[in-house]
């Protein structure tokens, strides 16, 4: 992300003034990301808006659908004002105005995931709007970031065997029906926003149907010392979830429901820890904060990775 400069919000403006932009500025810099995201006003219009912008108009469309999906299972979502793919894609949407979620907010967020990876679960029209990600390309999604994290000397060899061990389990484990479901598979905190006694979500760009469990991976991620209590709160919601919809065989989707969260998290800490160890990817933070912040993340949670070599490397 590049932050505006007189000479960026001229170049921005140009192929955007049937837009009518006033006090653009670049989103918070507290926040990490890549894509270009602004704030402004629009004229005769008080109240701020997002204006995002995409590489390419696949991911804009992605976006807005999922947006429409999410409202429809009941998740609160900002409203969508306008989006066009010329001169380049992007979506305008209401700003949301409320506060930084905290561990408070945990209880609440679970259960807005658990009531979306039940209602999606065996939607097979998902695959037409967002992509299908499979066991295989997990493997290699993995073996890409481990890759990437060998750039970061920061980060000590023994944690690399502990990552082959994780694709080893990986091979192995069937995810017994849950292949299936619509994923965030970017749940973090920075996503969302309380407003009004209310938790909008945002951001997703990254949804896939695939096994969720990488969207509880993102909360432990954000608060590892609450490890148990959000494996605690998702098995009792999911639990709950099931009995509403009287789905059939309970009993076969929750035999390894702690085995998938702990893979979830493991698989998301690589995935997040090599997007922030990518010094090729232009972020809103210099790399050696990015760096240090990726090792502090894998360390947070070395303590599942043990768990999960040392309880399943051996099984067949």
């Amino acid at each position: 992300m590049i932050y505006l400069s007189n000479s960026n919000l001229i170049n921005l403006k140009f192929g955007f003034e049937h837009l009518k932009l006033e006090e653009i500025k670049s989103f918070p810099k507290g926040t990490i990301y890549s894509n270009p995201i602004y704030l402004y006003k629009l004229k005769n219009r008080k109240k701020e808006v997002v204006l995002k912008f995409y590489k390419n108009k696949k991911i804009m469309k992605k976006e807005i659908f999922c947006n429409t999906y999410l409202k429809s299972k009941g998740l609160s979502v900002p409203i969508i004002i306008s989006y066009s793919e010329f001169p380049r894609p992007y979506v305008i949407m209401d700003k949301i105005q409320g506060k930084k979620l905290s561990n408070l907010d945990i209880p609440a967020r679970v259960k807005d995931l658990a009531r979306v990876h039940i209602n999606s679960l065996n939607d097979i029209s998902l695959n037409q709007k967002i992509p299908k990600f499979t066991k295989e390309d997990r493997i290699k999604s993995l073996k890409r970031s481990i890759k990437i994290l060998k750039s970061n000397s920061l980060i000590v060899e023994d944690y690399f065997s502990k990552f082959d061990s994780l694709i080893t389990i990986l091979k192995k484990i069937n995810h017994n029906g849950w292949e299936q479901c619509f994923c965030f598979n970017d749940f973090f905190i920075n996503n969302s926003m309380k407003s009004k006694g209310r938790i909008y979500y945002f951001d997703f760009e990254k949804a896939v149907a695939s096994p969720p469990f990488v969207d509880v991976g993102c909360i432990v991620i954000n608060y590892p010392k609450e490890y148990n209590r959000i494996k605690s709160l998702y098995t009792k919601n999911i639990t709950l979830n099931f009995k509403s919809k009287g789905i059939n065989k309970v009993k076969d989707y929750l035999s390894n429901l702690n085995i998938f969260m702990d893979l979830g998290v493991c698989e998301k800490v690589i995935e997040d820890a090599a997007f922030l160890s990518d010094d090729s990817i232009q972020k809103t933070k210099d790399n050696n904060f990015c760096q240090k912040l990726a090792k502090r993340r894998i360390e947070n949670v070395s303590f599942i990775l043990d768990n999960l070599k040392n309880n399943l490397i051996g099984k067949k």
